[in-house]
C-alpha cells in the first residue's frame, strides 16, 4: 500500500510474516527496511496512517501490529521530482533488457 505523504514509499506484507517498507527514491530492488514479526501467521493486511507515520499490520488470525515508520516516512521538497525521475528510469530499463507482456517459460 502507497504512503499517504511519501510519493515513492509503500509497504507490502507476505505470507512469512514479513513486513517491507520500500522507497524506490532510494533502491528499487531492496527494501528499506524490513522486520519478521515473530509467531505472526500470514500476514495479509497492511495499512498506513493517515499522517504516514504508522503502518499497521495484519495477520490471519486477526492480530494487528502498529509500527512507527520515524524517519523513513519524512518527505522532501525533491521527493516528488526524484520519483518521477525514478519511473523514468525504470521504463528506460524496461525497455532496453524486457519484453513487454508475460513471459513463456519452457518446460
Amino acid at each position: 500500500m502507497w504512503s499517504p505523504v511519501h510519493p515513492a514509499m509503500f509497504a507490502a506484507v507476505d505470507g512469512m510474516g514479513r513486513l517491507d517498507l520500500w522507497n524506490l527514491n532510494n533502491d528499487t530492488e531492496v527494501p528499506t527496511a524490513s522486520v519478521s514479526i515473530e509467531g505472526a501467521s500470514a500476514l495479509n493486511r497492511v495499512r498506513w496512517s493517515s499522517g504516514g507515520k504508522e503502518v499497521a499490520v495484519g495477520d490471519s488470525e486477526g492480530r494487528v501490529w502498529i509500527y512507527d515508520t520515524g524517519e523513513l516516512s519524512v518527505t522532501h521538497t525533491d521527493d516528488w521530482s526524484r520519483f518521477a525521475r525514478t519511473l523514468m528510469e525504470i521504463r528506460a530499463n524496461r525497455a532496453d533488457g524486457e519484453e513487454e507482456g508475460p513471459m513463456e517459460l519452457a518446460s
